[in-house]
């Protein structure tokens, strides 16, 4: 791993995290999760209903072949903003276990010291 890409290789062999970094990281994910959700609440407010978007015989022929993946589509669109506000919630309680962690190694340091 390199030392530029947010997780840092000090010689010994293990990861170290940059809490702080990465925390803010898992906020701008969030906040990207809420722009997609209000960006696609928009475009699906103005899209047609599955299988009204042609009429005559084109638009027939067209809601005929797309309104099976019509709905497929809506529900992928709909689950992306949530993957994002969830990996952010899973980042952001992967933060709170490795200080946690973090600080347990370095209280067993301390009385192992003592």
């Amino acid at each position: 791993m390199s030392t530029d890409d947010g997780v840092r290789m000090d010689g010994d062999d293990l990861v170290d995290m940059y809490t702080t970094g990465t925390a803010q990281q898992m906020n701008a994910m969030s906040a990207e999760g809420d722009r997609l959700q209000e960006a696609w609440n928009t475009i699906r407010a103005t899209l047609p209903a599955p299988g009204t978007f042609g009429h005559g015989l084109i638009g027939e022929a067209f809601n005929t072949r797309t309104s099976a993946v019509d709905g497929s589509i809506r529900t992928a669109a709909d689950s992306v903003p949530v993957f994002y506000r969830d990996l952010s919630v899973a980042g952001q309680n992967l933060v709170k276990a490795y200080v946690a962690r973090d600080a347990e190694a370095a209280n067993f340091i301390l009385v192992q010291l003592s």
